[in-house]
């Protein structure tokens, strides 16, 4: 009987002019979502691309004057001196964007995604605005995939099963139905598994369109098992709301009730508790103060400029001009690092609350999952900013060792300039935090069935 019950409901759905116009308006969504979401990849990748020239152009003009002119008079722009070479051409280190960077811009807006690398503090390299901003702040108003999937996919379920027991009810026809040899489990079942098959399946392949379009780089194994746990994620968001639809439908009320019902759980589940938790969050673990850093910032760059016109000043004569120098840079990452680290720690703090906290919405749990497989939340950000501070002092070294033994650069010493490399996290580190997210789905929405199945029976005797 539940495949008939099935074949019956497929064919009043396709009689269901609502229908077809909530799916035609969803196709309409996720494609200006991948558009936007594509998109703003291509500006993001731009804006790098314009500053690696720039990069380019200072090296070359470097090495030029190196090989035209010599030694230069200035301390500021001497592309033999290290001290001075260290600072003039810097190294742009880059994250790169994940293969499925445009499902979502996540924190990409405000964290940072690369860094002008030079033997100055690391601090003014990390941008004072954008690096403290925290794994709390979500840009809720970004028109990207995740928005779709987060907020609106559970508005068209809600649509779709407000009334899957109220209506038959209303309409007079339940009691015709239950005369039947099928029970109201197996009809209301049969009914929602139809529903769901139908929005799921849409769901997926406008996910996975989307994907071919916007995605950079997913024909790899990394960016095929990503796009893969990314589908697992939106199946169980969508299965947990159909599941949420039938514990609604067995209590027995009207559909104006139902229909209530869930966009209340909606307002909770997707607005309000995402909201308390980021309260909560920030409360417990404040971000870092933006005056503090910004201050510290400006700090450093005057002392380097002071010490720089009162070498140029008394010509060098007190000692050699770049141990100088360098000795005030060494001052100030010994005065900058504890509080650099105290950032640090408090960012970290907030994610980790954050991923206990996700539990609680399964909204949160998919747009955590989201940003974390599309590169553009806290894990990919706290990564690259540890290996830009490694290659850091990289660079720092390669410059100081030749200033303290007092040799000049060389065109050799030029070509062989440490490069920055990103290393991605393991697959199988974030696969297994969305894993965990996705069984976070999973769980309540059977647990939502199993409770809905002694109300189904009782609301068939009331029947």
């Amino acid at each position: 009987m539940f495949w008939t019950v099935v074949r019956v409901e497929a064919r009043n759905l396709r009689a269901e002019r609502g229908l077809w116009g909530l799916l035609i308006l969803l196709v309409l969504l996720v494609a200006g979502a991948a558009v936007s979401g594509a998109a703003s990849v291509r500006a993001r990748q731009a804006v790098v691309a314009d500053a690696v020239l720039a990069e380019q152009v200072r090296l070359e003009a470097a090495r030029t004057r190196l090989a035209a002119a010599g030694e230069a008079k200035s301390l500021r722009d001497d592309p033999g001196d290290p001290v001075a070479a260290g600072r003039m051409v810097g190294h742009l280190a880059v994250l790169p964007p994940a293969p499925l960077a445009a499902l979502a811009r996540g924190q990409g807006d405000w964290l940072v995604d690369s860094a002008r690398i030079t033997t100055d503090s690391r601090l003014g390299a990390r941008g004072a605005e954008a690096a403290i901003s925290g794994p709390t702040v979500q840009s809720t108003g970004a028109f990207d995939l995740a928005f779709v999937f987060v907020y609106l996919l559970p508005l068209l379920i809600i649509a779709l099963s407000y009334d899957l027991l109220a209506g038959e009810r209303e309409r007079g026809t339940l009691a015709l139905v239950l005369s039947q040899p099928v029970s109201l489990m197996t009809f209301v079942l049969g009914k929602a598994c139809l529903r769901a098959a139908v929005v799921v399946g849409v769901t997926l392949v406008l996910a996975g369109a989307a994907l071919l379009l916007s995605a950079d780089g997913l024909a790899t194994p990394a960016g095929l098992t990503q796009a893969a746990l990314y589908l697992a994620a939106l199946l169980a968001y969508a299965l947990f709301w159909f599941a949420a639809a039938v514990a609604v439908n067995a209590r027995g009320k009207s559909a104006a009730g139902n229909a209530l019902a869930l966009v209340g759980l909606w307002l909770v589940l997707v607005v309000a508790v995402p909201g308390l938790v980021r309260m909560v969050v920030e409360v417990s673990h404040p971000p870092p103060s933006r005056v503090e850093l910004a201050n510290l910032v400006r700090e450093a760059a005057s002392d380097i400029e002071e010490e720089l016109t009162e070498i140029e000043g008394d010509h060098g004569q007190a000692a050699p001009a770049g141990l100088r120098l360098l000795a005030v840079q060494d001052a100030l990452d010994q005065r900058i690092q504890p509080v650099i680290e105290g950032f640090r720690a408090q960012l970290t703090r907030q994610q980790n609350l954050v991923n206990r906290l996700r539990f609680l919405s399964p909204a949160l749990v998919l747009n955590e999952a989201v940003v974390d497989l599309a590169g553009t939340g806290g894990e990919a950000t706290r990564r690259f900013e540890a290996q830009a501070d490694a290659f850091h002092q990289q660079w720092r070294a390669f410059f100081f060792e030749r200033a303290r033994a007092n040799q000049r650069l060389t065109p050799a010493d030029y070509a062989g300039l440490p490069k920055f490399v990103f290393e991605p996290e393991p697959l199988a580190s974030q696969g297994a935090r969305v894993g965990l997210g996705i069984l976070g789905l999973i769980l309540p929405a059977l647990v939502l069935v199993v409770v809905s199945t002694p109300r189904l029976r009782r609301v068939g005797r009331m029947a």
